[in-house]
């Protein structure tokens, strides 16, 4: 049986130093930790990462020294992992947690994507002149489960994998940047060989590392690249919190079925979810048909008449059946009418299109919920 650590959570810390930036990721405790960086790679026992942000077109000569020196002045340890960036740490920072039949994943990733390419093709002209500017992906992985060295190894293969899915998430046309870094860790003891997508450290590692990624590489667009489903939610107030708040006024408990299971298989779906182009397309659309028809741009509809929800308004009821049977199917659709009627929580603050599409997410999520449930004999 594996052993695993019930508290798990790295600490980070971001701070200016001599006009940059720096983040501190401080682990629980001393984790066996493989990394690519220059500075402390390869197999090494840590308690420290140390990301740095060096000017642009930085030509240091002796890097290891500066990184040394950067250590020294902060007052961390000799053996601290250290990385190197030339993007805006303070900006692009971003983290993300997964969890998956118990294993934790806590990954902090820093992107600049300006030099990417596709592994095995020449590096182009017009790339090699834009070396002098940020262009690299740091991630810094954590588990909270032992692994063997060949266990590590192989996390090194699915975090890579996971980065370059969250690049085509973000429509970054390559396989990574000329200058990507990595380090995993775990805490120490004996534990497995294997991390690769199927196991469950793998598949935690991949959603944490491709949500860490795909944020990061965002706030360096500055929101020029396709925003996921949860991001356009939350820019117009509707976080996860509302969600399963709005959803959880319509559950009637089960005396087998724990509330926060459900909240917590609730939670896993709508991230699930949140990957899924299908339904992105559909919750985009209702946000561009809300934001048409609050400007009375919509054709067939007289001025003002949108926001009182005509009843010969039938689109978005439309959309809400499709999103409800794309999720769940039939079941979904009763389960999304129960909603559409009730509009519990914050579904009852949303306008003609958002509240049947919110209503459809959170009432054919449920209705997976209650059937993978019923499906396993719960």
């Amino acid at each position: 049986m594996r052993e695993m650590r019930k508290t798990f959570k790295p600490k980070v810390e971001v701070k200016t130093r001599d006009g940059g930036n720096v983040a501190i990721i401080h682990f629980p405790e001393k984790m066996k930790v493989l990394a690519s960086t220059l500075r402390n790679g390869g197999f090494v026992e840590a308690d420290t990462v140390l990301i740095i942000q060096v000017e642009r077109g930085y030509d240091g000569q002796d890097p290891d020294e500066d990184m040394c020196k950067t250590c020294l002045g902060l007052g961390l340890k000799e053996d601290t992992v250290c990385f190197m960036t030339a993007a805006d740490v303070k900006k692009v920072i971003s983290t993300a947690e997964e969890e998956y039949h118990g294993v934790k994943a806590s990954v902090v990733a820093t992107a600049g994507v300006i030099n990417a390419v596709m592994a095995g093709e020449l590096v182009p002209d017009a790339i090699l002149a834009t070396l002098t500017k940020p262009g690299t992906i740091n991630i810094v992985a954590a588990v909270n489960v032992p692994l063997e060295p060949a266990g590590l190894a192989n996390a090194i293969i699915t975090i890579t994998e996971a980065k370059t899915a969250a690049m085509i998430d973000c429509g970054v046309k390559g396989t990574g940047t000329t200058s990507d870094a990595v380090a995993v860790a775990c805490p120490k003891g004996n534990g497995s060989h294997y991390a690769g997508t199927a196991t469950d450290v793998g598949i935690a590692l991949s959603r944490a590392v491709r949500r860490a990624v795909g944020l990061s590489i965002r706030k360096w667009y500055n929101g020029t690249a396709p925003l996921d489903m949860l991001s356009r939610l939350q820019e117009k107030g509707i976080g996860l919190d509302d969600l399963w708040n709005a959803a959880k006024e319509l559950y009637y408990p089960n005396p087998r079925w724990k509330t926060e299971m459900i909240h917590q298989r609730f939670v896993a779906h709508i991230k699930l979810l949140n990957d899924d182009v299908n339904v992105n397309a559909m919750v985009q659309a209702a946000l561009l048909m809300e934001e048409q028809g609050g400007r009375d741009n919509i054709h067939g509809l007289a001025k003002g008449e949108f926001a009182k929800d005509p009843v010969h308004l039938l689109a978005d009821e439309l959309m809400g059946i499709a999103l409800a049977e794309y999720i769940s199917g039939t079941r979904g659709l009763f389960e999304y009418t129960r909603y559409d009627r009730k509009k519990p929580g914050i579904i009852g603050e949303l306008g003609p299109f958002m509240d049947d599409i919110v209503g459809a997410l959170i009432g054919g999520t449920m209705s997976k919920v209650y059937t993978d449930l019923l499906g396993a004999g719960r």
